[in-house]
């Protein structure tokens, strides 16, 4: 793919590197491996959306796995397993409208969601968070999060 290199001041071939990076996530610096776009001639790097979106998923990908945070596919079959709108869910767990589909698009949760969440897992968990904290729960839900 051709592309215009400031560098060297005309439209020149490229090619896809491999590279190691440090990014910052939450404060702490994560080594990740990516892929870069570079002019074949003079080496300058060009900015390539697709692949700078893949290594910031890596980037915090390895933050969750050091911190042992849930993915965000997990969190949405945590939500869907009981058959819940991402609004509904943030509600029945008193957060804010926007905190699931954020972290379910990506953003990193803070450890005491990650822990409701994580006990959230167990439908019978589901039922005891309920009872505990007063929610209001027609027939069928109680059937449903009580395992």
């Amino acid at each position: 793919m051709k592309k215009y290199c400031e560098e060297c001041g005309k439209n020149v071939e490229t090619k896809v590197i491999a590279k190691k990076e440090i990014y910052d996530v939450c404060g702490e610096p994560v080594e990740v491996d990516t892929q870069v776009v570079v002019c074949v001639d003079c080496g300058e790097e060009f900015y390539s959306e697709e692949l700078d979106n893949a290594t910031l998923v890596r980037a915090y990908n390895e933050y969750r796995r050091r911190h042992k945070l849930l993915l965000p596919e997990e969190i949405k079959e945590i939500r869907e397993q009981y058959g819940l709108s991402q609004r509904s869910f943030a509600k029945l767990l008193g957060w804010g409208d926007r905190t699931i589909c954020r972290y379910e698009n990506g953003s990193i949760q803070d450890k005491a969601h990650n822990s409701l969440l994580l006990f959230l897992r167990k439908p019978g968990n589901m039922g005891r968070y309920l009872t505990e904290n007063e929610v209001t729960l027609n027939e069928r839900q109680k059937r449903k999060y009580n395992g």
